[in-house]
């Protein structure tokens, strides 16, 4: 009886820690991240570049600081009505100008906690949406 009862203990304790997980870092959306760590669709992400197109496909992708158009064209396909380039935690990332004169979609350019805000508020608000992600510096 009393192992049932430390089985019983175990399960509601794992629950309620999975749901807290998931409030915290929603499916489909940016959750908790800081400095070379993020979580994105309730998977965390340590120390990873990684792409999420407007269908909510996810590729991860090499570092760099500079950032060129052949780079971000995979998000471009299916046509996201707004694509985010999240430059890092100091914006240290650089966009070609091709990237910042793209007419397809709306382009926002943005240090990562303001990249990570708009991207979950136009989900939230149904648009599609994609995001380059650069997780460190």
């Amino acid at each position: 009886m009393k192992q049932k009862k430390r089985l019983l203990v175990a399960v509601v304790v794992l629950a309620v820690l999975s749901t807290i997980w998931l409030v915290a870092n929603p499916p489909g959306r940016f959750g908790w991240c800081c400095y070379a760590y993020s979580t994105y669709g309730a998977c965390p992400r340590p120390i990873s570049d990684f792409q999420v197109r407007a269908d909510g496909s996810t590729r991860k992708v090499t570092k760099t600081h500079r950032l060129s158009f052949d780079q971000i064209e995979w998000l471009l396909e299916p046509k996201p009505e707004a694509l985010i380039i999240a430059l890092g935690w100091d914006g240290v990332t650089t966009p070609d100008d091709k990237i910042r004169g793209h007419k397809g979609c709306e382009i926002h350019i943005l240090k990562n906690q303001e990249a990570i805000d708009l991207f979950n508020r136009l989900k939230r608000s149904g648009k599609r949406v994609a995001i380059h992600y650069h997780s460190t510096c």
